[in-house]
């Protein structure tokens, strides 16, 4: 009899533990930013010195099939692809071109070495 009891009272919790979290709809995802794949030849509109608002250069190059950003003399800083005109390095600043690339704007850009600003400064660039 208490087997039996018990079998049920522990059926009925489980029954019920679904709809306790039937009002949770939020999904959470981890990881990284995504990437996108780009052949090395599309990267070619984008290899160009770039004068920013404050008076620095931002240079973009690439070695094989990896892309950096460089301002001034600084240490390069490999990007990676996120969408065919976007990029977006480790430490989190991002670089979105225009206007067939004649223009970048970068988000963050005071996490680049040698940025005379400050981590969340969004600054405009123009070949």
């Amino acid at each position: 009899m208490k087997t039996t009891l018990f079998g049920v009272v522990a059926a009925l919790a489980f029954a019920a533990m679904p709809a306790a979290h039937a009002d949770d709809t939020s999904v959470q995802i981890k990881g990284g930013h995504s990437r996108f794949h780009m052949m090395q030849e599309d990267f070619a509109d984008y290899k160009n010195s770039y004068q920013l608002t404050n008076g620095q250069i931002l240079k973009f190059s690439q070695r094989q099939a990896h892309f950096y950003a460089q301002l001034d003399k600084g240490d390069r800083v490999e990007i990676f692809p996120v969408a065919k005109d976007q990029f977006v390095s480790s430490a989190g600043t991002r670089f979105e071109f225009t206007d067939q690339a004649e223009s970048v704007g970068v988000a963050n850009f005071g996490l680049l070495p040698l940025a005379q600003a400050t981590g969340d400064t969004i600054v405009m660039a123009r070949r």
